[in-house]
C-alpha cells in the first residue's frame, strides 16, 4: 500500500514539474512587442519666419546741458563701458552761472538767519510793556518772504549745478557706439542727441510672425536658430508685442537667448530664419510612424486585444514629425504593436511591453 501511495506521488510531482516546464517553454517561445496607447492629443507643427538680432539697450544718446562742443572723446566703432566720459561741453559760462546762484544762496541763507534773530528778540518781549505786536506779526511775515526766497534760490543752484555737472556726458552702459551725430564747436541744446550707443553683448531675437499664427505659437517649445551651414542655436519666448504691422499682417515676438551672447558672434540687426513651433488648433488622433505597416497596399497596425496581435487596416493623414494623424479605423485608447511587428502573424499571442 505504501508503494503505491509514494508512486502516485512521484507521479503527480512528476507532472506537476513537465506542466511548468511546457509552461515556461510555450511562455518563452511568445515574441515580445512594445505597445502604445493610441490618444488623442495637441500636435506642434514646425513653421519658418525671418527674424533678426534686435539689441536689448540702443539708444541715441543726448546731452542734458547747452553749449558749444569742446571736446569729443569717442569715434564710431569703440566700446565704451559704463561711466566712461563721451564728450565735454564747454562750461566756463555755466561754471560762472553755478557760482553766482551759489553766492545766491549763501546770502539768501544769512538773511533768513537774520530775520529769525530778529523774530527771537521779538518773542523774548512778548510779555514786556514795550512789546509791540504788529511789528512782531510784521516780523512773522518778513521770516516767511526770506523762507521761500531760501527755497527758490536752492532750486535755482540745484539746477545750475546739475547744468553745470552734466556737461561731461558718460556712457550710460557699457556697449559700442554705433553713430556720432556732433564734432568738436558744434553748438548743441538740451536734448540733441550725440551718440547711438548699442549693447552688442546682450540681444534678442525678434521675429516676425504671421497674424493668425500667434494664437497658435507653441510658447513652451523653445526655438531654433537654423544657420546655412546646419548649426542651430535655441531661444525661449519671451514676449508678444501687440500690435500689427499692417503692411506684412505680422506681429513682433521676442525670444530669449539660450546661448552665449558673447561667443555667438551674431551682429546686431543680422537676418536669419528661425523655426518656431505651432499647435494644432484641435486635439489630434495619432500614433507612432513605427506603427506602420504595408501589405497588400493598405495601411495596417497590430491592435492587441487579450494579448492577441490582431491585424487592422487603417487610413491616415498628416505626418508629424515621429508620429502620424489617423483618420479611421482606430479608437482612443487601443494599444498597438510600435516594435516588433515586422514579424507578427494575425491572431498570434504576443508577450508586451508597454511604453509611454
Amino acid at each position: 500500500m505504501k508503494k503505491i501511495i509514494l508512486s502516485i506521488f512521484i507521479f503527480i510531482f512528476i507532472f506537476i514539474n513537465y506542466s511548468i516546464e511546457v509552461l515556461q517553454a510555450n511562455t518563452e517561445k511568445l515574441p515580445k512587442v512594445s505597445v502604445k496607447t493610441v490618444k488623442k492629443e495637441y500636435i506642434s507643427e514646425t513653421y519658418i519666419v525671418t527674424s533678426r538680432i534686435a539689441p536689448f539697450k540702443s539708444d541715441l544718446i543726448s546731452v542734458k546741458s547747452p553749449g558749444p562742443i569742446e571736446d569729443v572723446y569717442v569715434e564710431v566703432g569703440d566700446f565704451i563701458k559704463k561711466g566712461d566720459v563721451l564728450l565735454k561741453i564747454e562750461n566756463d559760462e555755466l561754471e560762472a552761472d553755478k557760482n553766482n546762484k551759489e553766492g545766491e544762496l549763501s546770502e539768501s541763507l544769512a538773511r533768513l538767519e537774520l530775520e529769525e534773530k530778529k523774530l527771537e528778540r521779538l518773542k523774548i518781549l512778548m510779555n514786556s510793556p514795550s512789546f509791540k505786536r504788529a511789528e512782531y506779526e510784521d516780523q512773522i511775515n518778513i521770516v516767511k518772504a526770506a523762507e521761500g526766497n531760501l527755497i527758490k534760490i536752492t532750486s535755482q543752484y540745484n539746477k545750475a549745478k546739475i547744468i553745470y555737472d552734466d556737461a561731461i556726458l558718460r556712457a550710460p552702459y557699457s556697449g559700442v557706439i554705433s553713430k556720432r551725430l556732433v564734432t568738436k564747436g558744434n553748438y548743441v541744446n538740451t536734448g540733441t542727441p550725440v551718440f547711438e550707443l548699442v549693447n552688442n553683448e546682450q540681444f534678442e531675437i525678434e521675429a516676425n510672425i504671421p497674424s493668425d499664427k500667434i494664437p497658435l505659437l507653441n510658447k513652451k517649445k523653445e526655438a531654433e536658430i537654423i544657420f546655412p551651414d546646419g548649426k542651430i542655436l535655441k531661444s525661449s519666448f519671451r514676449s508678444i508685442v501687440p500690435k500689427e504691422n499692417p503692411n506684412t499682417r505680422t506681429v513682433i515676438v521676442r525670444f530669449k537667448p539660450l546661448f552665449d551672447q558673447k561667443k555667438s558672434n551674431l551682429l546686431i540687426n543680422q537676418n536669419m530664419n528661425l523655426k518656431i513651433f505651432l499647435k494644432s488648433k484641435k486635439q489630434i488622433k495619432t500614433i507612432v510612424k513605427d506603427a506602420l505597416l504595408i501589405k497588400n497596399g493598405n495601411t495596417v497596425v497590430y491592435v492587441i486585444e487579450d494579448n492577441i496581435a490582431k491585424l487592422k487596416p487603417i487610413k491616415i493623414g498628416i505626418p508629424y514629425q515621429d508620429s502620424i494623424e489617423v483618420i479611421e479605423g482606430l479608437k482612443e485608447g487601443e494599444k498597438i504593436v510600435i516594435r516588433g511587428n515586422e514579424r507578427l502573424r494575425p491572431n498570434q499571442k504576443v508577450q508586451i511591453k508597454e511604453v509611454k
